[in-house]
């Protein structure tokens, strides 16, 4: 889901010199939709093909490079074996991707549902500021606005429990991952991911994970925070919604993803 880390997630992949990073193609100018339900694993294997080849401002987030926002990995593999691909929509592909080509595998990255809800509801870059909060936190309907667009808090849900379904159903190929563990033990987490992925883990990735937690960059689209900041949804999203929140997760199978970084 959005505002969940998966842009810190996907630095920390491109961290490594044997892996090339994009990000969503499927929402990219070169690549809008390309694919749907319908899509073969020959379909997706060209496809992943031709992202690999496809150089764009967009699907290699230059624009955050520029700003700072991530960082310029130095050390680079001419030609890295691994493409990696950073994605926050296209939920509902997951289960046909996961059938169709058996080569695929994916980490899912989750944040407690009241930290990720709070984080969207806070960004200006993500959350209208014409709209509602109150109205909107639910349903996420305000960003809903073409086809494969998942938002708010019931989307989390329906996002978050066919992950844990996809993950039973192919424990070798798909991971579910917690923000809030990674945050706090993230040299420990990334290298279990690595393994997981057959990556190998360098002093590149190391220094990043020191250099991401202990410099501070207010930007909501820096992956540089400061890891003792405090989960601030704690303290300033609306009691309502965190009520609701907890008293719809805390008696199902999502109540694995209620623990803080205190916890950890």
């Amino acid at each position: 889901m959005p505002r969940s880390g998966s842009t810190w997630l996907s630095q920390l992949f491109f961290s490594s010199p044997d892996v090339k990073l994009k990000f969503c193609p499927l929402f990219s100018y070169e690549f809008k939709n390309q694919l749907d339900e319908k899509a073969g694993g020959v379909e997706w294997q060209t496809f992943f093909d031709q992202v690999y080849l496809t150089e764009s401002e967009f699907l290699d987030q230059e624009y955050l490079r520029k700003q700072g926002l991530v960082p310029n990995f130095k050390t680079r593999d001419e030609n890295p074996i691994n493409l990696v691909i950073k994605s926050t929509r296209f939920h509902h592909l997951l289960p046909f991707l996961m059938r169709e080509h058996r080569g695929v595998k994916i980490i899912h990255i989750v944040r407690h549902p009241c930290a990720s809800i709070y984080s969207w509801l806070c960004n200006p870059f993500e959350f209208p500021k014409d709209v509602s909060p109150m109205d909107n936190w639910r349903s996420g309907e305000c960003r809903k606005t073409s086809v494969g667009e998942f938002w708010g808090f019931d989307d989390w849900k329906h996002v978050n429990t066919q992950a844990i379904s996809l993950e039973k159903q192919y424990p070798e190929r798909f991971k579910i991952v917690q923000y809030e563990h990674l945050a706090t033990n993230p040299e420990l987490v990334i290298k279990d991911i690595f393994k997981f992925c057959d990556i190998a883990f360098s002093n590149q990735t190391q220094d990043f994970i020191y250099s991401s937690q202990n410099t501070h960059d207010a930007n909501k689209r820096s992956v540089y925070k400061n890891a003792n900041k405090v989960e601030s949804w704690i303290y300033n999203l609306a009691p309502e919604i965190v009520d609701v929140i907890l008293k719809e997760t805390e008696n199902t199978e999502l109540n694995r993803f209620l623990a803080t970084k205190s916890d950890y």
